[in-house]
């Protein structure tokens, strides 16, 4: 029993000063090609800035996007209204940053809107009145 203790005594305090795990950094993907001058550096350095702050966008439009829709399979109208909302927003500031096509930003603010605004009526009982259809 005294050997065991012994022991875990001795792991113990090795593990008390071995160095802590780190997490490094993401590193940034390295140009296909070096850089022959002093702007193409600039324009790699530039560009691999954006792609990252572009990912984050993306990354929470799509987040966003995916709340908003579990919210409407959920049937929670009031979660849904925010959630659009939400959503709405970060696409349109986005757009306004130049990483999405405003055709694209509308198309899905609409296909969001048209989903909310059917859970809406659906959750007071009413149904969406439908245009006539002429021949």
């Amino acid at each position: 029993m005294a050997r065991v203790l012994a022991l875990l005594a001795f792991v113990a305090s090795a593990f008390a000063f071995a160095p802590l795990p780190t997490t490094t950094p993401r590193r940034t993907v390295a140009p296909l090609q070096m850089a022959n001058n002093a702007g193409a550096l600039k324009r790699i350095k530039t560009n691999e800035r954006n792609r990252v702050r572009n990912a984050a966008w993306r990354s929470k439009v799509r987040t966003l996007t995916r709340k908003t829709k579990e919210a409407i399979e959920a049937g929670d109208a009031d979660l849904a209204k925010e959630c659009a909302r939400q959503t709405t927003s970060a696409i349109d500031r986005a757009t306004r940053r130049g990483i999405y096509h405003k055709n694209w930003a509308a198309r899905n603010k609409s296909r969001l809107s048209k989903n909310v605004i059917a859970l809406i009526l659906e959750s007071r009982g009413e149904t969406k009145k439908e245009a006539p259809v002429e021949a």
